[in-house]
C-alpha cells in the first residue's frame, strides 16, 4: 500500500508548488522513498542534492513513484540545479 504522502507531492508538484526537486523531501523523507525507488539511502540523498547527478531512470522512477510526468521531476531538478550554481 502507497504511502498517502505521495498524492500529497503528486498534487503539489502538479501545481508547481516546489521550487526544486529537495523541495519534495520535506514532505517525504528520502528514506522513505529509497525504499520506493530500490536505491541506497546515501545515493538517492547525494543525486538529490545534487541533481546534475540524476540519471533518466531516476527521473522516471520517481516520476512513477508521485504519477507525475517525467518531465515535471526533471524540471524540477534542473530548477535545483540552476539554484545551485549561483
Amino acid at each position: 500500500m502507497k504511502d498517502n504522502r505521495y498524492k500529497a507531492v503528486k498534487s503539489l508538484i502538479e501545481t508547481n508548488s516546489f521550487k526544486k526537486l529537495i523541495d519534495v523531501f520535506e514532505i517525504v523523507p528520502i528514506s522513505v522513498v529509497r525504499i520506493e525507488v530500490k536505491m541506497n539511502y546515501n545515493t538517492l540523498q547525494r543525486r538529490v542534492t545534487n541533481p546534475e547527478l540524476l540519471t533518466a531512470k531516476d527521473i522516471n522512477a520517481l516520476a512513477e513513484l508521485f504519477e507525475v510526468e517525467p518531465n515535471l521531476i526533471l524540471s524540477l531538478a534542473i530548477a535545483g540545479f540552476k539554484k545551485l550554481k549561483k
